[in-house]
């Protein structure tokens, strides 16, 4: 232990960050998911919609990630090489990964519903939950394969690596390429969606096949939900392009410490961010009040709290 070398002054910042922040972004994770969950208990038609179980997922993703990277931080002296080091950098690797492709699969969704105008069905459901799974599982067993999840010797601390130097060449630039590849999209997504949004609402607007005194209220809040779901993409853009830099940075051969703290604060707001943009999302306050609704009338129909209007088949819903 004497010839172990000091911790640089960032590194000690950033760890300090993640041991702050992680314990708060898994609570306001699991806050997510535990709403999510108890809207599934009292009508299983709150959580309808696919952006719901995509929101619930990217939650849980955020909810692992928080713990991985708090249990790393308050862990410190975990020794390169052990299972216990090898595991916490697979469940790392694992959670990132996990939460970049979720994030993907939300903006395939959106796009594929606001911009191509395309009704969600249970196999177009099935083929993002299967792509999600099947890009994650690919992308953790490369990350396995290459010996990722073992960490560097030379470096004393127990962080994903390869010993090998065109092995971590090649990691430090796939782990970051997946990250700006999710980051624009997101970016891309959210453009897209903005562009076509008329065009979504009039869709909306033609399904409508019987109509109340709040028409035009129905039609402004079905464009704020769109809107506002453009803010779960919006997230990727703090949390993951800090990674992306520091990791670029190392694959050139050099090491930006101090790229730490910001990729401590950006990846310690996931929780965070999920939640606030769960939480400003007219659906939520509407599945809420439904929920409301049905335990104290035990009713459930979400359609007579919100307007008197009903929709035939071809609605496109979020």
């Amino acid at each position: 232990m004497a010839n172990t070398p000091p911790i640089p002054t960032s590194l000690v910042y950033a760890n300090k960050i993640n041991v702050v922040l992680n314990p708060i972004g898994m609570f306001f994770a699991s806050l997510v998911l535990l709403s999510i969950i108890g809207l599934a208990v009292v009508n299983r038609q709150l959580i309808n919609r696919l952006t719901v179980r995509l929101v619930a997922v990217i939650a849980f993703t955020d909810l692992m990630a928080h713990v991985g990277e708090y249990y790393a931080a308050a862990h410190m002296t975990l020794e390169v090489g052990t299972a216990v080091c090898t595991s916490v950098n697979g469940f790392r690797l694992f959670a990132r990964t996990f939460y970049c492709f979720t994030n993907l699969a939300i903006c395939f969704h959106l796009y594929r519903s606001l911009v191509l105008l395309k009704k969600t069905t249970w196999k177009s459901e099935l083929f993002i939950w299967t792509s999600t799974a099947v890009l994650v599982i690919v992308v953790t067993l490369f990350y396995w394969g290459i010996g990722a999840f073992t960490g560097i010797a030379a470096r004393k601390r127990c962080t994903p690596g390869v010993d090998n130097p065109t092995l971590q060449t090649v990691f430090t630039i796939v782990q970051p390429t997946i990250n700006l590849f999710i980051t624009a999209t997101g970016i891309f997504t959210i453009v897209s969606c903005r562009r076509n949004l008329n065009k979504w609402i009039n869709a909306f607007s033609a399904t409508i096949t019987e109509r109340g005194d709040n028409l035009d209220q129905v039609i402004q809040d079905r464009r704020k939900i769109a809107v506002r779901s453009f803010l779960y993409p919006l997230s990727t853009c703090i949390t993951l392009p800090f990674e992306a830099i520091f990791l670029y940075i190392t694959a050139a051969g050099a090491y930006a410490l101090d790229m730490a703290i910001p990729m401590a604060l950006g990846s310690g707001l996931a929780g965070f961010l999920t939640f606030a943009a769960f939480a400003v999302d007219p659906s939520t306050y509407q599945a809420f009040k439904s929920a409301y609704y049905h335990i104290k009338y035990k009713k459930g129909d979400v359609k007579e709290q919100d307007g008197h209007y009903t929709m035939d088949n071809n609605d496109i819903a979020l």
